[in-house]
């Protein structure tokens, strides 16, 4: 009898799955704010005659807009699984410079980050016909993670004064990180609907190395001048100090981790396929 009721049950609970399973499509669009910060990548400089100060800017990188495509599979009503493709273009962070550049003075600077994410999660859904509510959870895994840092400054020492402008671009590695959404679904019709949600997401990324892509002074193109070790670094755990790298090879520098969390508001439509009841 018991083995009975066990096979039962089993049966319902798969014939049940199978009249409700779906799968879906979703695209959304939206934006954010960010909500970690490193602070020693930017600062301001002040100057007001008397004297000079240095203040720290934050930088995060979870500033700006992003769309997304998902794919997914409801195994019944109330839970699912899917795969979302996600891409961040970022808003820029302008601060000052410490360094100066090549025949340059104090350099103002403007950082902005991008991301191609690939986010596979679990959907928990209460399962309403009209309103549904939502959840999504999931482990992001930025495939391509990009941040330039775009330094313009002007020398006035020299006669005439020397514009100089430069792109650094950091490259490598993978950013890691977990991304949760609470969210309402409004059905328009048994193919088509509706949402709106808030999404928080956090990851980190270590970029493996940087490359200067630009440089120009006074509008002309410099950056064929420039030597390997001049243009290119090489990010690393450990470094020798003191050490000296010949001109044909990066030069070495610290690892460093740079912030990729936002808290976005996202609109979007959601296409439904297969069976229901």
């Amino acid at each position: 009898m018991k083995k009975l009721f066990t096979l039962s049950l089993i049966c319902f609970l798969a014939l049940n799955m199978a009249q409700a399973q779906k799968f879906y499509a979703r695209i959304g669009l939206g934006g954010g704010i960010s909500t970690s910060s490193s602070f020693d990548m930017l600062y301001k400089y002040e100057n007001d005659g008397t004297s000079k100060t240095i203040s720290v800017v934050p930088v995060g990188l979870g500033t700006g807009f992003n769309g997304s495509v998902s794919f997914g599979y409801m195994f019944s009503k109330y839970i699912g699984i899917d795969l979302t493709v996600g891409e961040f273009i970022g808003l820029p962070t302008t601060g000052d410079s410490v360094v100066h550049l090549m025949g340059g003075t104090q350099a103002n600077i403007k950082l902005v980050g991008y991301l191609f994410s690939i986010t596979p999660g679990v959907v928990i859904s209460a399962g309403l016909d009209k309103v549904n509510p939502y959840a999504r959870f999931g482990l992001q895994i930025g495939a391509l993670p990009i941040m330039l840092a775009r330094y313009s400054s002007e020398n006035a020492s020299v006669n005439p004064p020397a514009t100089t402008e430069l792109t650094n671009g950091y490259y490598g590695g993978v950013a890691l990180g977990y991304m949760a959404t609470g969210g309402c679904e409004f059905n328009l019709n048994k193919l088509i609907n509706l949402f709106a949600e808030v999404t928080f997401a956090h990851s980190t990324w270590s970029p493996s190395y940087s490359e200067i892509i630009e440089y120009t002074v006074n509008g002309q193109d410099k950056l064929s001048t420039l030597t390997v070790h001049q243009k290119k670094t090489d990010f690393l755990d450990k470094i020798r100090v003191n050490s000296t790298t010949a001109d044909n090879t990066p030069k070495q520098a610290l690892r460093k981790t740079v912030p990729f969390s936002t808290a976005s508001v996202n609109f979007g439509i959601k296409f439904k396929f297969g069976r229901s009841k």
